[in-house]
């Protein structure tokens, strides 16, 4: 009886999380509609249109209205190919029709009689593709897999690709990356990072105001207002911006969505190895090291890794994975008030470095005491 309770209740654990997968995909799945025509722009009604994943082969069929469109949601994002035929026309398809999450595509196929031409071959170009997706009202912008691989990134945060798309900027409170410059400037108190300091904003919103995902799934740190797991740049395929005007399904967020999609296997084994490497040596001093005469702290960055992904079962079940081994070695160098009155007996306090000025603060406002 024990054991059938808990073969029942992971039943439901995994039926639960497989529907939870699914709703969260489906905001950034992609759509290709559009018409059928002969060539004399009328409709063909019964045409057959196929879209092919060129990676993984899956097909999706569906057949023209009496108006000659065909629609094909639920498709993932990625390459495909698109053919469509029907009786009396030669078969045409397009090719190399690169897709982003959350697209809308309306691509028209016009067929020739079969006894003028035979199978057409096109390759889709920017001219088969519209510029501006007039079904969505969204503001934003998608960094697609070449460029996630092509831009220089030496945090390796796909997240901090997001700072390279328009209508994005570092959060107003942020305090990012003053870890090694967090001196005084002149006589201002040494700063502290605020609870809610975020990471960017999106618009001039404020990064509280964001929602973070991954392929969909919640991926916020409201506590920080930020995110609580950052995969590896290597797994990622793509990441999605969008800074205001979205849709009601995506919900939740009234400053922007950023959604990272996840890389997928294919009907190859495909893999590769890598190691990243920083080091002092390669680095600049900071401005407040070099005022005060101090040297670049000690920092070593070792971070090996590898991707590997395939078939499981060919043309049906596909897999990915990613791993890598982040060592870092840092310094931190922080300028720090020491109380030299009235201070605590019994907690030894280091001697100031500079005694030669003395701060005295009077409702928050520094001043010197000459």
């Amino acid at each position: 009886m024990r054991l059938s309770l808990r073969a029942t209740a992971l039943t439901l654990t995994s039926l639960l999380i497989c529907v939870l997968t699914i709703s969260a995909q489906n905001l950034d799945n992609v759509t290709i509609a559009g018409r059928i025509l002969d060539s004399n722009n009328k409709s063909i009604l019964g045409a057959t249109v196929v879209a092919i994943e060129s990676a993984t082969k899956l097909e999706r069929t569906v057949v023209s209205d009496s108006e000659g469109r065909y629609r094909i949601i639920e498709l993932k994002p990625g390459t495909y190919t698109l053919k469509a035929e029907a009786p009396g026309f030669a078969a045409k398809e397009k090719v190399d029709i690169a897709t982003v999450s959350g697209q809308n595509l309306q691509l028209d196929m016009t067929l020739d009689p079969a006894g003028v031409k035979a199978q057409t071959t096109v390759t889709a170009d920017n001219d088969d593709i519209p510029v501006v997706d007039v079904t969505r009202t969204v503001v934003g912008g998608t960094i697609t897999e070449r460029q996630v691989e092509e831009l220089p990134n030496t945090s390796r945060n796909p997240l901090d690709l997001v700072l390279t798309l328009g209508g994005t900027s570092e959060e107003q409170l942020s305090t990012r990356d003053l870890a090694d410059d967090r001196g005084q400037r002149g006589l201002s108190t040494p700063g502290t990072t605020p609870e809610e300091a975020g990471i960017f904003g999106l618009s001039g919103g404020a990064a509280y105001s964001n929602n973070i995902t991954i392929d969909g799934l919640d991926n916020n740190d409201d506590r920080s207002a930020s995110f609580r797991f950052q995969p590896s740049i290597e797994s990622v395929a793509e990441v999605q911006v969008i800074t205001n005007q979205f849709s009601a399904e995506y919900g939740r967020a009234s400053g922007g969505r950023v959604n990272i999609r996840t890389r997928a296997g294919s009907n190859k084994f495909r893999g590769r190895a890598f190691y990243f490497f920083r080091d002092d040596a390669f680095n600049a001093n900071t401005w407040n090291n070099n005022r005060n005469h101090i040297d670049r702290p000690p920092f070593t960055d070792h971070d090996p890794g590898f991707t590997f992904g395939g078939p499981a079962i060919k043309n049906r079940l596909f897999f990915f994975t990613s791993y890598e081994y982040d060592n870092i070695s840092d310094s931190t160098v922080l300028d720090a008030w020491v109380p030299v009155n009235l201070s605590n007996p019994n907690f030894g306090l280091p001697a100031p470095t500079n005694p030669t000025e003395t701060f005295t603060v009077n409702g928050g406002s520094p001043a010197i005491i000459s």
